[in-house]
């Protein structure tokens, strides 16, 4: 799993005194602080879509909030940190529906299977490398899942002998990406407290 973590503003205590609202001080940083998390896991969907051809559904799906609350002044944005199935990738609609349950793969296209893993790259045919032996195939997941797998040349550490590929992990990109955030949410989060101070004063 990778985080990025909100943490309580630098504003003073000093301006929250000159504004009265002190004793609000929790309730004005617990609201600011989950306002910015929200922010910060919808800008990480468009940055992480930027990178790998994802819906906004599945990413929006997999990115968790961890909210502040009064007695903790700090709130998350995190990812798993398993790699994706590479057949979430895959150019055919239809493999690459996450909703869909599976009960028998679909047919192999004859020239092989086809990715495309990055938006700004074409799509590339799965290979499988000199680790595998034959095209690689679409197989079902016990959990009904699809994935792009390929019979192993040799078996592996533990006697299996289907290799199910995987591309990258939310985490991966989202490490690639969350430097490039962190100005601009804590931008955010300065302008949300001073709206939650605005609020407070107006009896919200």
């Amino acid at each position: 799993m990778t985080s990025v973590q909100i943490d309580k503003t630098s504003l003073s205590n000093v301006r929250l005194l000159l504004n009265g609202v002190s004793k609000e001080a929790p309730k004005i940083l617990t609201r600011a602080l989950n306002k910015t998390a929200t922010k910060g896991r919808t800008e990480a969907s468009k940055a992480i879509r930027k990178e790998v051809k994802l819906s906004a559904s599945y990413v929006n799906s997999r990115l968790k909030v961890d909210k502040a609350n009064y007695r903790t002044l700090q709130a998350k944005v995190r990812t798993p940190s398993r790699g994706i199935l590479l057949s979430r990738f895959s150019t055919n609609a239809q493999a690459r529906n996450p909703d869909i349950g599976w009960i028998r793969p679909p047919d192999n296209p004859p020239r092989g299977i086809k990715v495309r893993v990055s938006p700004n790259d074409g799509s590339k045919i799965v290979t499988g490398g000199d680790e595998v032996s034959g095209k690689p195939f679409y197989i079902v997941l016990k959990n009904r899942n699809l994935a792009i797998a390929a019979r192993l040349s040799s078996p592996g550490p533990n006697g299996g002998k289907i290799k199910v590929f995987s591309g990258p992990s939310l985490s991966q990109v989202f490490n690639n990406i969350k430097e490039d955030l962190g100005e601009p949410l804590a931008q955010y989060q300065e302008e949300q407290v001073s709206k939650q101070i605005d609020a407070v004063l107006r009896g919200f």
